[in-house]
């Protein structure tokens, strides 16, 4: 929640059109450089006169986000696993993870679990009679 002063300078320094994105978006107002962006477009800001927590952002370059899209450099760095953004970064660090598997729960693609045992429950089906 943000008080009115901070929500109008913010409106103020962002301009309407961002004003209405990130409230539609993160639903509140944020203003500060930008410090780089990602290989999937987003857009990662600090604003170090913000209180602790809200000083880092990112806003997402798609219209549906998820948070799968950040890459593990940046999300060190909003998690404040690492003072420096990666494009301060000298040296490129070696990555020890492949790339990303999207999460595929509730897709045909779900992953399902191979059972080698035999069940101990069957279905029961009902015995009818004719009528006569």
């Amino acid at each position: 929640m943000s008080t009115l002063g901070r929500t109008l300078k913010n409106l103020i320094k962002i301009g309407p059109a961002n004003y209405l994105k990130q409230m539609n978006t993160i639903g509140d107002t944020k203003w500060g450089r930008l410090v780089g962006t990602d290989v999937n477009g987003n857009k990662y800001f600090e604003n170090l006169d913000e209180v602790s927590g809200r000083e880092r952002w990112v806003e997402y370059a798609s219209d549906q986000p998820d948070p799968e899209d950040i890459t593990p450099e940046w999300h060190g760095w909003l998690t404040r696993a690492f003072q420096e953004p990666p494009t301060e970064w000298n040296v490129q660090p070696k990555k020890f993870w492949g790339e990303p598997i999207p999460n595929f729960t509730g897709t045909p693609k779900a992953y399902k679990v191979y059972n080698t045992t035999v069940s101990k429950l069957h279905a029961w089906e009902p015995v009818t009679k004719q009528r006569v």
